[in-house]
């Protein structure tokens, strides 16, 4: 066995030993360094809401954010089983909160504060009504893509107990040359 075999395998070991710890549903990769309080307390939360789900609806990743692995801050993805269901994916970065829902990235700033998304209310209560608004399939997309289909922006309304929260970034189609190019995804449960 050379010195890189070696090395894989020990971190193979560990990697299986952490899922066992986590359980089935709850995976773990780089592990992250999370800061006490809203880091630690969001993964919390996100570990919660997975367990709460029927088995084998989802599961959680947790790591370090992907290509960045000197990033101490806590990333994760609640992936479903469902593939027409939306992906929910971020990384608590102080006390913000970058969200991808689907393929629709946005910050939060100062998330850890609450009343981002509805006045008064605390981040707990906000991301929980995000979670629900994504396990119940209430989200559209509008993806805007260039000539070789490429997603290059996104209009996003997600319904949030009650209120709109829209995610809208990137570039609109491209139409140099006819129609504009876009993609509508109408996302499923998760269960």
């Amino acid at each position: 066995m050379g010195g890189s075999d070696q090395g894989q395998s020990t971190h193979q070991l560990v990697a299986a030993f952490v899922v066992v710890q986590m359980t089935q549903s709850i995976l773990s990769g780089e592990t992250p360094k999370p800061l006490p309080g809203f880091q630690t307390d969001l993964i919390q939360e996100l570990e919660g809401f997975v367990r709460a789900l029927p088995d084998g609806v989802a599961h959680l990743w947790l790591g370090r954010v992907p290509a960045h692995p000197e990033w101490p801050e806590p990333y994760f993805e609640i992936i479903p089983n469902n593939p027409k269901a939306a992906l929910l994916k971020g990384a608590a970065v102080g006390t913000d909160l970058d969200l991808t829902v689907g393929h629709s990235w946005r910050e939060f700033y100062g998330f850890a504060r609450g009343g981002t998304v509805v006045q008064g209310a605390t981040w707990q209560e906000e991301l929980r009504w995000i979670w629900l608004a994504v396990i119940a399939g209430r989200l559209t997309e509008r993806l805007s893509l260039d000539s070789h289909g490429k997603v290059i922006g996104w209009d996003s309304k997600l319904v949030v107990n009650g209120n709109d929260l829209v995610f809208r970034n990137g570039r609109r189609t491209e139409r140099l040359f006819g129609r504009e190019n876009v993609k509508t995804v109408i996302y499923e449960p998760y269960v």
